[in-house]
């Protein structure tokens, strides 16, 4: 479920309305625990205890990095979890080997101490929950492919479907696929609803490059529509238990495809197969391929030669256009994605790529 205005997912704004309001909370409860009016603003904040600071801040900080779509908001997100159940835990094991704790001069009773920890236990895990589920792109990126807890990769792969009955059915290339369901645009008049069964022959490739169809079961989940007008079906893969060799192939698949991939903005020059040259930027990289944003759109299938700019020189790949995105859809802007063949440096671009690998704090 999402809120259209901000494009946020809702569980992901009520986790970041929560944390902006813990400085507020610790302020309002430590002037009632001292029974202080609301003016002494500087009394309240002398009784505020440093750790409690420490997580007043985290919290601000985290409910920022999640709104402003950071991945470092959700990483201290982390952090500030470990952090607050590392706390609970010693005080509970604390009490338990006789320690008294104290608040305002009146001592904590051991059975809050225990709730206490029950209940942040409780929220941090539903917090934890919807953050993961919701985490994804399009969330943290809403125009480029952004960093996400679960793979879901843009990539076309040729696509036949019919409904349970076989009277209807469509072709096409797949939005994007991921190891339990795909992403397809449907036909005029395809007459399907969330919850029908549909039967999928999907073309594959393996890494000799030769095609490998498999054929698999599906459940419609949901039946998006496009600006255009277009609409696009999630469908929910269901191997059968006697499907072990087309689960593997596909599986295997995921496993290319789904090379660990960063977000970068490095500017590139490539070349079509008529050696016309072009600058564009590169937004995205992993040891298979990339993704370049341009208005020159290349079509599938076209080989292309690209030469990526960094700091520590020019890098030289080459490949062929998997997929061509001329009117910029399905989150990303106006290009095309390129599978990588040969690289003239291999040093040079492992080494780059590690570099991208731990850079924490990308933009999205």
């Amino acid at each position: 479920m999402t809120f259209r205005f901000f494009n946020y997912p809702i569980p992901v704004l009520l986790v970041t309305l929560g944390f902006f309001a813990v400085p507020f909370i610790i302020f309002f409860a430590i002037a009632s625990l001292y029974d202080l009016d609301f003016d002494h603003v500087g009394m309240i904040l002398t009784r505020i205890q440093p750790w409690q600071y420490v997580f007043s801040f985290l919290s601000a900080i985290i409910a920022y990095g999640l709104i402003s779509k950071k991945k470092f908001g959700y990483y201290l997100f982390l952090c500030f979890t470990f952090l607050i159940l590392t706390y609970n835990i010693w005080m509970v094991f604390s009490v338990s080997l006789g320690k008294k704790f104290f608040l305002a001069g009146i001592r904590i009773k051991t059975t809050d101490i225990v709730w206490n920890l029950g209940i942040t236990t409780v929220l941090l895990a539903i917090a934890f929950y919807f953050l993961r589920r919701e985490i994804a792109a399009p969330y943290l990126s809403p125009t480029r492919r952004g960093w996400r807890s679960k793979y879901r990769e843009t990539h076309p792969i040729p696509f036949h479907w019919t409904n349970a009955d076989g009277e209807r059915e469509g072709d096409g290339l797949t939005i994007n696929i991921s190891k339990n369901g795909v992403l397809l645009p449907l036909t005029k008049h395809h007459f399907l609803k969330p919850g029908d069964p549909i039967n999928l022959l999907l073309t594959l490739e393996k890494e000799n490059r030769e095609p490998a169809s498999i054929s698999v079961e599906g459940k419609v989940v949901r039946i998006d529509k496009e600006a255009d007008g277009t609409e696009i079906a999630g469908v929910q893969l269901l191997f059968l238990i006697a499907q072990k060799e087309e689960k593997q192939i596909y599986e295997s698949f995921l496993h290319r495809v789904f090379a660990p991939r960063y977000p970068v903005s490095n500017p590139v020059t490539f070349q079509n197969k008529k050696n016309e040259s072009t600058n564009a930027t590169l937004l995205n990289v992993s040891l298979e391929g990339m993704y370049i944003e341009s208005e020159t759109v290349l079509n599938e299938n076209e080989p292309c030669r690209v030469k990526i700019q960094t700091r520590s020189g020019e890098i030289s790949v080459a490949g062929v256009v998997r997929w061509s995105n001329p009117q910029g859809k399905y989150g990303k802007p106006r290009g095309f994605g390129i599978q990588i063949d040969t690289i003239d440096n291999k040093n040079l671009f492992r080494v780059w790529i590690w570099k991208q690998r731990f850079k924490l704090f990308h933009g999205r």
